[in-house]
């Protein structure tokens, strides 16, 4: 059960409206996640900046929790080129513009179904 989170100074207006759904599909075989287990939230509009005073720079951050996945590093190793390859190419997002986070989750610190 992936929890992805994107968040973006970026106006809606300059993401597609099918980002994530997008990125969903191109990270689960990467993961080895079924599509319909992940959990997305996009936050555009945002007021923030990476470094001090950059709020007026292109900015994205972007947080990925997964049970399993991040237990063994070479796991983030190979993904996250392939991510910021997705950025760029398939949302025309520089990389110097992306910060990514990777959080390994216990089984037992998700709640659902009651």
């Amino acid at each position: 059960m992936p929890f992805v989170t994107l968040l973006t100074n970026l106006k809606a207006v300059s993401v597609p409206s099918d980002a994530m759904p997008r990125l969903i599909r191109f990270i689960a075989p990467l993961m080895n996640k079924p599509q319909e287990a992940y959990n997305w939230v996009l936050e555009t509009d945002k007021v923030m900046s990476k470094g001090s005073d950059n709020s007026d720079k292109p900015y994205v951050w972007f947080k990925i929790e997964a049970i399993g996945t991040f237990e063994d590093p070479e796991n983030i190793k190979v993904l996250t080129p392939k991510l910021f390859d997705f950025f760029k190419n398939e949302l025309t997002i520089e990389q110097d513009c992306i910060l990514m986070n990777f959080y390994n989750l216990a089984a037992t610190h998700i709640g659902k179904n009651g």
